[in-house]
């Protein structure tokens, strides 16, 4: 159990008969947090369901009806999760800043490779998937016949990803040799 002042405050973001949604905003993007709330409430009578998604900081609970949340909130407090608060007054949810799409995009893709990267230790990124499809696509395209239009493109699109990672990684070996 954690010191009392290390849990985190939480607050209702909606809330129906069974099924309650809380936000924890000094847990986002906390993966190690979230997975140590669906640990602890897997012990938990009368939860039906859990979704956690880090990067929102939210926790969806879905619970029976003869469990209260009030006993929810007890039992998060008591094994440390967190601390029903009321809503800050300063929370200001997620908004869109006024960017183009291509923008957003990217925005959006750095943070599906950051989270790639995270899941796998460091093993997986955008352009692995990237590549690892293409190829799968190629072998797929070969076993239907179609060996030189569609599964030629794809083995080709597929070097030139591995082209330009291996151009990536030259440049970092030749940067870390001048920095020693």
């Amino acid at each position: 159990m954690s010191a009392p002042d290390s849990i985190p405050s939480a607050f209702v973001k909606h809330q129906l008969p069974g099924r309650v949604r809380l936000k924890i905003p000094e847990k986002k993007g906390d993966f190690r947090y979230f997975d140590r709330v669906a640990d602890v409430f897997a012990g938990s009578q009368g939860i039906t369901q859990l979704q956690l998604n880090p990067p929102a900081a939210s926790v969806l609970i879905s619970h029976r009806d003869d469990i209260s949340f009030q006993h929810i909130v007890e039992f998060a407090e008591n094994n440390g999760l967190f601390r029903l608060t009321e809503k800050p007054e300063d929370y200001e949810p997620l908004t869109l800043p006024n960017l183009p799409i291509a923008t957003l995009s990217s925005i959006g893709l750095d943070r599906v490779d950051d989270s790639l990267l995270n899941l796998s230790k460091n093993r997986l990124d955008n352009r692995s998937v990237l590549f690892l499809t293409l190829i799968g696509l190629a072998i797929h395209q070969i076993a239907r016949g179609n060996i030189m239009a569609p599964a030629a493109s794809l083995l080709w699109y597929a070097l030139e990803l591995l082209e330009k990672e291996n151009e990536i990684s030259f440049e970092i070996e030749k940067q870390h040799e001048s920095d020693q």
